[in-house]
């Protein structure tokens, strides 16, 4: 796409580093060579839409924007799948812009992730300024007297898929109008479309299909992708239908400079490294203070608020001013403020979690410092491409954390550069998703067989599930929702829980919310709570009326929880032989979680201060788990606890830490468990299974993969220069047992039993 107004300046506080400045940042692995654009003439369009092109500056299209509006007017279902600002938004609004010019009854609905990326192209469109275009958004913040107004007049509804499930599909009779004349459906950022949230989004877009085929609506849907592995396999599972793909990106794209960092080594014997949060601060405001302005991105709200918080200390007052943290959490009011001075200029700088790793418009970005493995190489590049436009030359950084996860990557940067992105995975075969979407498919409209073809083959089993609870009622062929209130109210498309814990300040004022299920391990009383660079002291967790109160204290502490583990086996679905007469099994387990007592740490020098007990109800999930069971222990045997615990310990932890790479999810999103003897397999057993009620695939991915998974994990920590263990190769920051015991060697002998290359039993 041709862009008369945009410039092709090199970016002058990139300019203005200098070559050793750069080089100070860390060791570049590539620098990526500019790409020029592949171009086409526009197709013959509606003149007004041609107008508006034109005064946006685009007088040529992209070959995938031409491609993509083609295949769509032919009638197919397209999934476009290209770099970030490659003009993705174009594919579904050339085709949905032209249909309301040919006919004023025609009706495009465009889903956004998130409200705030409704809002961003909202804002766009508007600029766009098609006549006999008429823009709304639909969501949340949409004000209860002016919606019937949006459902009337709006030709093109901008919303999100929470605003879809508990707006839209259960009032579809006050949509009818909207969804007969529904054309074009577009589903944009398809690739976060993944894990639990991309399962809830699969059937929140098979009962849209639905409800319009019941009102007389056949739409066609246009879905946009980052580059991951399996587009159209991912389009084509979240909507049931057939798709083609569109993905030769004729964007052009800037010059970009890649550079890896590792924070330095403090301690080679127990192999501590400067804290990535230190290192990210640092990079972060070396960037800012030479005027160029940069996102950095951290795994977690907790680590994006303390990167602010360190970053704000070395600039200075007046420079700090012109950063700021961004999460989720904030308040719809203080999202916009912050876009908003970042779009400006106002702002140099951004700390955030992912949540502006997506689309939102934040103007023209210098470099982007990712902090630690984000979940997927896909992810990476997604956040790398937040700079760098048209053909502005960028710097992209990633700084490797303590884990084993990041230091491979570190020592292995083909592995991100070179290697093919993952495969983004959805599931409705899971009760715990499927079954709640049901009921609300049945308080649309009474489900019968054909309800099938909608919901995919896990629709007959999960429904007979559903049969016995009191809340359907068959009538005839078909069944009847009779619960009385709104079954989607009560689906948390987010999260694995729909219930939430409001956090308040001494005052009352709302400063976050956290899942209900986190809440005894996060929000406990003790525990430090940070919000836009503040701390937080928690002083009372109430599940029951689902509130925490806080107190605003001195940043100089944090807490970390310890969380005893039970999982019961449920059953188990699959299994093989691994060497030396170990098995490796997966199925269904019930996991138990106690958290039993905190630890304060001290932030300037990560010394405990102190133990604390707690005492709070237990937190249990059914879900997948592989496991791996070890044959009885040789006659005789006495291995002492800290050895053998250790070593099972230890290889738990570092193949958790590698599993990310074989599955498309975050380590948080994984769980294990390890033990001498299992009460139930009375044996020594090893389990890893998926964060998730009902699972996600994760586990699964790792039964599937678990020779090489082992591999890896033995080639990491066999390499690790530490003397005993270190967060490079066998501690987890996430372990609940606070990382005893582990015994390095003990996994390097477990590891080496499992794939068969000794026969010796372990650590004896």
């Amino acid at each position: 796409m041709a862009h008369a107004r945009r410039s092709t300046r090199e970016v002058g506080s990139l300019a203005g580093i200098g070559r050793g400045a750069v080089e100070s940042l860390g060791q570049t692995v590539a620098s990526l060579p500019p790409r020029p654009a592949k171009l086409a003439e526009p197709p013959d369009l509606h003149p007004e839409l041609l107008e508006a092109l034109t005064r946006e500056g685009v007088q040529r299209l992209y070959s995938h924007q031409r491609e993509a509006y083609e295949r769509v007017r032919s009638g197919e279902n397209v999934v476009v799948a290209t770099a970030t600002a490659s003009g993705k938004s174009l594919c579904y609004k050339i085709p949905a812009f032209e249909n309301a010019l040919e006919s004023a009854a025609s009706r495009a609905l465009f889903l956004y992730p998130t409200k705030a990326l409704a809002q961003d192209q909202m804002g766009k469109i508007r600029a766009f300024g098609v006549r006999g275009v008429h823009p709304a958004t639909y969501d949340g913040d949409t004000p209860q007297a002016i919606r019937a107004d949006v459902r009337r007049r709006a030709n093109v509804v901008l919303t999100n898929p929470d605003m879809l499930n508990v707006g839209v599909l259960p009032n579809h009779e006050a949509w009818a109008d909207f969804l007969r004349n529904l054309r074009v459906v577009a589903v944009d950022e398809a690739h976060v479309l993944r894990g639990v949230f991309g399962s809830h989004v699969a059937a929140v877009l098979r009962r849209l299909r639905r409800v319009a085929n019941m009102h007389g609506g056949d739409p066609r849907f246009v879905l946009t992708s980052a580059t991951i592995a399996n587009p159209q396999e991912l389009a084509e599972s979240l909507t049931g239908l057939p798709f083609s793909l569109v993905d030769e990106d004729g964007a052009s794209s800037g010059e970009r400079r890649v550079i890896f960092r590792n924070p330095p080594l403090l301690d080679k014997e127990r192999g501590e490294r400067r804290s990535l949060l230190t290192e990210g601060a640092l990079v972060f405001a070396n960037l800012v203070s030479q005027g160029v302005r940069t996102i950095a991105f951290a795994k977690t709200r907790k680590g994006a608020e303390l990167i602010y918080r360190y970053a704000a200390d070395r600039v200075g007052v007046d420079l700090a001013r012109r950063i700021s943290p961004y999460r989720a959490g904030y308040t719809p009011k203080e999202r916009r403020e912050i876009e908003g001075r970042l779009f400006r200029g106002d702002l140099l700088g951004v700390v955030s979690t992912s949540a502006l790793e997506l689309g939102v418009d934040v103007g023209a970005l210098d470099a982007v410092v990712c902090c630690g493995y984000p979940g997927s190489v896909a992810s990476i590049w997604q956040q790398w491409g937040r700079a760098g436009r048209g053909n502005n030359p960028s710097l992209a950084l990633y700084i490797a954390g303590r884990d084993a996860l990041d230091q491979y990557l570190f020592e292995n940067p083909q592995r991100v550069l070179g290697r093919r992105v993952e495969a983004a995975r959805v599931t409705l075969e899971n009760p715990y998703i499927l079954g709640p979407h049901l009921l609300a498919a049945a308080h649309e409209a009474p489900l019968d067989a054909g309800d099938e073809n909608y919901f995919g083959p896990a629709y007959r089993d999960v429904l007979q599930g559903l049969s016995g609870g009191g809340v359907l009622a068959a009538s005839g062929e078909r069944l009847v929702y009779v619960g009385g209130d709104s079954p989607a109210r009560k689906i948390s498309l987010r999260s694995a829980s729909s219930e939430t814990v409001l956090i308040a300040d001494e005052e009352g004022e709302l400063i976050g919310t956290a899942e209900a299920s986190r809440a005894p391990s996060e929000l406990h009383p003790g525990a430090t709570y940070l919000h836009r660079g503040n701390a937080y002291e928690v002083e009372e967790l109430d599940l029951a009326a689902h509130r925490a109160v806080a107190r605003r204290v001195p940043n100089r502490f944090y807490t970390r929880p310890r969380v005893e583990t039970d999982v019961e086996i449920l059953e188990s679905a699959e299994e093989r032989e691994l060497a030396n007469g170990a098995m490796l099994h997966w199925g269904r387990v019930r996991t138990t979680d106690s958290v039993t007592f905190y630890k304060k740490v001290r932030v300037a020098d990560d010394r405990e201060v102190g133990v604390f007990p707690l005492d709070l109800p237990d937190v249990t999930l059914d879900t997948q788990a592989l496991w791996v069971t070890l044959p009885p222990l040789p006659r005789g045997a006495r291995p002492s606890f800290e050895s053998f615990g250790g070593a099972l310990h230890a290889g738990e932890h570092g193949m958790i830490g590698l599993l990310p790479l074989f599955a498309m999810c975050d380590r948080a999103d994984i769980g294990g468990l390890s033990t001498p003897i299992h009460r139930q397999t009375t044996l020594p057993t090893i389990f890893v299974y998926d964060g998730y009620p009902g699972g996600v695939g994760i586990s699964r991915r790792g039964y599937d993969a678990f020779e090489s998974l082992a591999r890896d994990t033995l080639g990491v920590i066999t390499r690790c220069p530490c003397e005993r263990g270190c967060p490079a190769c066998i501690q987890s920051p996430k372990c609940g047992n606070w990382n005893e015991p582990l015994s390095k060697d003990g996994a390097i002998s477990l590891l080496r039993y499992l794939l068969g290359q000794v026969s010796g039993y372990p650590t004896l």
